[in-house]
């Protein structure tokens, strides 16, 4: 009798293609390293950009800020998913050569 996390295993491992799994060449390791590179220091970028706009807020009111923080939230969100859907596009496609 197989334990859950032997069975896990076994599923996790129908999931990427068998035992043997997805096989990369360097240059798709490498290729896949750098966007995800590119694309963490775009988030980074975003990030930093978008809490200076929520620093500027801090001095009005405080129902202000909230609302101006929950914007920024909320945009913050979707910038992220933006460019994470984004990265893992390129990451599949160079997967796929």
């Amino acid at each position: 009798m197989k334990s859950a996390l032997e069975l896990a295993m076994e599923k996790a491992d129908e999931a990427v293609g068998g035992a043997e799994g997805i096989r990369l060449s360097d240059e798709q390791k490498a290729a896949i390293d750098e966007v995800r590179k590119t694309y963490e220091a775009k988030w980074a970028e975003q990030e930093i950009s978008l809490k200076g706009e929520l620093e500027k807020a801090a001095g009005a009111d405080p129902a202000a800020w909230a609302e101006a923080q929950s914007q920024v939230q909320t945009h913050m969100h979707r910038v992220r998913e933006q460019l994470f859907a984004e990265r893992d596009a390129k990451i599949e496609a160079i997967r796929n050569q």
